[in-house]
């Protein structure tokens, strides 16, 4: 009895490791994907800058993507962006991209829904500074994001 219970053990330990391993190997290529897109988008006048990011599969089919949400900052602008990446056999690109009002971060992925955490114009705000709360709520829908209406 001793024996099956250790080699039960051993076992789900194993799997645990294997689990854990490729989660890891997944954020690794996610990190190297969202890495590669910042770079990509710099330029003299501009840099980018990730406001969140998640492994996440938002479309039900066994596969992760990842969620980006992400700044391009310019001398004397700046806007937000949310991306979609997919696996090929190329490594992660992105699918899809959708640009955020005001300011914005990545809260959470639940399922196939993304919530952002953003900062919109309120009437009388200046330019510069935004100051209503809002929680976007988003899905991919193929080659294109969607906002969730409430």
């Amino acid at each position: 009895m001793n024996c099956r219970l250790l080699l039960l053990l051993v076992s789900l330990a194993g799997f645990s490791f294997f689990s854990h391993s490729s989660f890891a190997l997944q954020n690794n290529d996610a990190d190297e994907a969202i890495n590669s897109f910042l770079s990509s988008q710099k330029s003299d006048g501009e840099d980018a800058q990730s406001q969140g990011s998640a492994v996440a599969d938002l479309n039900g089919d066994g596969k992760p993507e990842i969620v980006l949400v992400w700044t391009l900052l310019g001398p004397t602008y700046w806007h937000n962006s949310l991306t979609v990446f997919t696996k090929t056999v190329a490594g992660y690109k992105p699918v899809a991209t959708m640009q955020l009002s005001g300011e914005a971060k990545l809260r959470t992925v639940k399922g196939s829904l993304i919530y952002v955490e953003q900062k919109v114009h309120a009437k009388n705000d200046p330019r510069c500074c935004p100051s209503l709360d809002k929680e976007g709520k988003y899905r991919w829908a193929g080659k294109r994001i969607i906002e969730v209406k409430r």
